[in-house]
């Protein structure tokens, strides 16, 4: 393992608009001649992202010889059983399949000659996107086991004070220029458990914009920071996958910020008084909320061991906020766990 906006109704984050378990095996058919499938997806740490046993459906797209076998066909979880229409059944020459989840409104290009991509994949910070790709199979009685992989990345931001002599309110959460929109190249090789190294590839970034992790709606949504590290978006908005994608550093540029970062929106009170500590009357405009009584606390969110993110990889920050002052050196520390923690 490797160290390492306003929004409508909590509908949307994007700015612009341990081992695997439960690998259950299909029941074969009576027919040996058809080809069945199962599906097997990397056990991960934390939040929601799709595992072995909640992967419901995938789409698979299937060619032999030169020829389409299947085409874009989606196949979904009945019981322990996966199941598809209409069935195919094994062709004399080899087969190389190609898979995703969940289903996506996008045309996938998908040839069969030398692999395919996704072509403007659009993120929106809520759906895990998993792939698989097994080449060469014959004919065989066991089901076709693909093994997925996660596209993106997962950015995790833990907020904790362990200060008792304050209390900090937060208001929102999120993650600054990061691109929402790419196009996504299968590997030209099998993704096997065996064979980690294998993993598709992301290009023609565009449409930077900001996640938003953690939003309130009204006075009552603020949440008071524990000593506890806590992920906030998991009871909010439940935003976490990016595009994977370089970062860059963080710079004052003129009332506000340029590069990729962490925005924090927050007010820092005297626990034992109630009285309002920050923002105050010293603070620097660019560290205002325009309209509001916030101020503004930013984290860069790249390191000197993080320069990008890389698919299938998580990132935690872990941010505690224990300066009353917040104009000194707060606490910062990025860690980067395996996404894919274990795989079988």
């Amino acid at each position: 393992m490797k160290k390492e906006f306003i929004i409508l109704g909590l509908a949307a984050c994007m700015g612009v608009f341990g081992g695997c378990s439960d690998n259950e095996i299909p029941q074969r058919g009576a027919d040996s001649r058809i080809i069945s499938l199962s599906a097997v997806v990397p056990n991960v740490s934390r939040g929601a992202s799709t595992t072995t046993a909640s992967i419901k459906d995938f789409i698979v797209y299937a060619f032999t010889g030169g020829s389409v076998l299947m085409d874009g066909v989606k196949v979904t979880r009945e019981g322990a059983s996966w199941v598809y229409s209409p069935e195919a059944y094994w062709p004399v020459t080899p087969v190389n399949f190609y898979a995703f989840s969940p289903e996506i409104n996008i045309t996938a290009d998908i040839t069969g000659e030398g692999g395919g991509h996704i072509p403007g994949y659009v993120n929106d910070g809520k759906k895990d996107l998993l792939y698989s790709v097994r080449t060469n199979v014959a004919q065989q009685a066991a089901p076709v086991s693909l093994n997925f992989r996660h596209a993106l990345s997962k950015v995790s931001i833990l907020m904790s004070s362990t200060n008792q002599r304050i209390n900090v309110a937060v208001s929102y959460i999120s993650l600054k220029n990061i691109y929402y929109k790419g196009s996504f190249t299968f590997p030209s090789s099998s993704t096997l458990a065996s064979a980690p190294d294998v993993i598709g590839s992301w290009s023609e970034l565009q449409g930077k914009t900001e996640m938003m992790t953690f939003a309130v709606i009204g006075q009552e949504d603020v949440i008071e920071l524990t000593p506890v590290p806590t992920d906030y978006t998991l009871t909010n908005l439940d935003c976490s996958y990016v595009i994977p994608q370089p970062l860059t550093d963080v710079q004052l540029s003129g009332n506000g910020y340029a590069g990729t970062y962490i925005e924090v929106d927050c007010e820092i009170f005297d626990s034992a008084t109630g009285a309002k500590l920050w923002p105050n009357a010293n603070t620097p405009s660019y560290m205002l909320v325009p309209h509001t009584e916030t101020g503004r606390i930013i984290y860069p969110a790249s390191s000197a061991n993080v320069k990008e993110y890389q698919p299938g990889h998580a990132y935690i920050y872990n941010i505690s906020i224990n300066n009353p002052d917040v104009l000194d050196k707060i606490e910062f520390d990025v860690t980067v766990d395996d996404y894919s923690i274990d795989q079988m």
